[in-house]
């Protein structure tokens, strides 16, 4: 009889670990999965913020007008070199 009830208690203690076990692998991989789904998203958001200001460089710069870059304290103009070489030639073209 006693060794028939500690087997029952050891059955017992097994099957609790088992389901803890089983309980913190589901929630682990269910984490790793809203993880992986986080970043993508965020990879996704981040590429089209720099597909949108590649875009918005190119829009402005379309009509020969210098586009204005801002970063924190700093600020940079951008222009198109085609415009330049245009400018450029120009009035030597018309000179000559």
């Amino acid at each position: 009889m006693h060794n028939d009830k500690k087997f029952k208690t050891t059955i017992l203690i097994l099957a609790i670990f088992l389901v803890l076990s089983i309980g913190y692998i589901a929630i682990d991989k269910y984490q790793s999965s809203r993880e992986q789904q986080l970043m993508a998203t965020y990879q996704g958001g981040y590429n089209k913020g720099v597909q949108d200001a590649v875009v918005s460089l190119y829009q402005q710069t379309d009509n020969c007008q210098p586009a204005t870059i801002n970063i924190g304290n700093l600020t940079k103009q951008v222009f198109d070199v085609a415009c330049l070489q245009q400018a450029q030639a120009g009035p030597a073209g018309t000179q000559g």
